[in-house]
């Protein structure tokens, strides 16, 4: 079992590596190691009921590159969520975007958070 602090640091490699595939035509380098991230993407969207991504990893007609490009936003979301989830403490990301910025995952996240917190009913 990891740590808290090796699983943060694991958790932002991801989202670095997700970085890399923000905007249509980004074709980084991609390493060996770096089928792990794809793994634990895959975990965390099957996690949060997000099947369609893993059907589409899986998919051997689809690259993984499209992938990461078509569902960047969501992923990014969820990895944001799980670090939050350990940094309590500091002001989740979503909070920072306008409504009409967040894809319909993070809205529905959103609120979420604000049921959370008894702000709405």
């Amino acid at each position: 079992m990891l740590d808290q602090e090796t699983l943060k640091h694991h958790l932002y490699s991801i989202q670095e590596f997700l970085f890399q595939y923000e905007g249509i035509d980004k074709k980084p380098k991609f390493v060996e190691d770096q089928k792990v991230f794809i793994e634990v993407l895959k975990k965390f969207a099957k996690e949060k009921g997000l099947d369609f991504i893993c059907a589409e990893f899986n998919d051997p007609n689809i690259t993984f590159e499209d992938t990461l490009q078509r569902w960047n936003p969501i992923l990014n979301f969820i990895i944001t969520d799980a670090l939050a989830e350990m940094e309590p403490d500091r002001k989740h990301k979503l909070f920072l975007k306008k409504v009409s910025d967040m894809t319909g995952y993070e809205y529905s996240r959103y609120l979420d958070y604000l049921k959370g917190d008894m702000k709405i009913k």
